[in-house]
């Protein structure tokens, strides 16, 4: 199959949606199942300029901490709820000049005339920035569109053409109650030349971020930092986030937003140690290395408090295992102000040509 021939459908289709008027009828609330040609499930969701699908259990993650976070969430969290998002986009703008100079190329290439608003594609990844399709994303971004298009003509036939009408007469025609505390999902699969719609039982509860932990395996090294000197009342903060700016890696031309973790001494105001690294769920052992590094140079803490979804998970089983009690920072300005300021300064270095570009220095 030649580029052009799935470009020109991927915009055919694209076209028949933005006709469609698909928010008219289906709300961001409304999730919808689409199961791939390859058996992946994708989960959508719908707004007034842009279709999201949300691919896979870690997708579905991603969109139901984004759906549940709470309206008092620090900025920090929503950042990292935010990058941690893995879905195909469709986003309509009604300004061609909006795009970017290889999406009007693709555009124009296509065939595909627009008179009102214009799509553009693309995959974003967990920490990854926003990249273009790949040819299999394109397949199964025509095959979301579709099944959204047959969704709207079904959905119709149970009462359902407006934002405001729900999917009950659809569950009811199959026998199935609404209930408070239960979400059932349509999902659409393709079945020879057309499409079937079954209902499923979404339990949130299945799903969740999980974070690695760390803990020693080598039991003399454990009691060699048991019974490392322990500095009476002494306390650390340690910080875990998402970097807000993306950078250049060094396994991917794709830009990422990097993992760092601050070591902070809130009762000198110190930071001890800063590190950054490209992949998380590979390298985290790269921060605890460099916080037992900091015990055998500087002694031993009696606690540490722990900020960023990532830390707790990180160290609850290796700081018991050290005699270290370790805490749920929670709420912190002190925190929240320190970050802040480093991704000021980083930001101001990489305007001046020396940003960070994740060659790993602290490793």
């Amino acid at each position: 199959m030649s580029k052009t021939k799935p470009n020109k459908r991927l915009y055919e289709v694209a076209k028949a949606c933005i006709e469609a008027s698909l928010s008219d009828v289906f709300s961001e609330f409304d999730l919808i199942g689409v199961r791939s040609k390859e058996g992946i499930p994708y989960y959508v969701t719908i707004v007034s300029n842009a279709i999201a699908a949300y691919r896979g259990e870690a997708g579905l993650t991603g969109y139901l901490a984004l759906a549940m976070l709470d309206e008092e969430s620090s900025a920090l969290e929503q950042i990292e709820i935010d990058l941690s998002q893995e879905a195909l986009l469709a986003i309509f703008t009604d300004e061609q000049e909006e795009l970017e100079e290889e999406d009007r190329k693709a555009l124009r290439a296509s065939g595909v005339s627009f008179t009102d608003a214009v799509p553009q594609f693309r995959l974003k990844e967990r920490y990854r920035y926003p990249w273009r399709l790949s040819r299999s994303d394109e397949e199964d971004m025509i095959l979301i569109m579709e099944a959204l298009l047959f969704a709207k003509e079904y959905f119709a036939s149970f009462e359902k053409k407006r934002q405001s009408d729900s999917f009950g007469p659809w569950l009811d025609s199959l026998g199935i109650a609404e209930e408070v505390g239960r979400e059932w999902l349509p999902c659409v699969s393709k079945e020879g030349e057309g499409f079937v719609i079954t209902a499923r039982l979404l339990i949130e509860e299945n799903f969740g971020f999980v974070y690695p932990q760390a803990y020693f395996r080598d039991e003399e090294r454990q009691l060699h930092f048991k019974r490392l000197k322990t500095k009476r009342g002494k306390i650390l903060y340690y910080i875990t986030g998402t970097m807000v700016e993306p950078v250049l890696g060094q396994r991917d031309e794709r830009p990422l937003f990097p993992t760092y973790a601050i070591t902070f001494d809130p009762q000198t105001d110190q930071i001890l140690d800063f590190l950054m690294v490209e992949d998380y769920e590979k390298e985290h052992a790269k921060f605890v290395e460099s916080l037992l590094n900091l015990f055998e140079e500087h002694g031993k803490v009696q606690a540490i408090h722990c900020f960023g979804r990532r830390t707790l998970p990180l160290l609850e089983k290796i700081g018991p295992q050290m005699g270290i009690m370790v805490v749920d920072g929670g709420k912190n300005e002190l925190v929240d102000e320190l970050v802040y300021s480093m991704f000021d300064e980083l930001t101001h270095m990489h305007e001046g040509g020396h940003g960070p570009h994740c060659d790993h220095d602290h490793d």
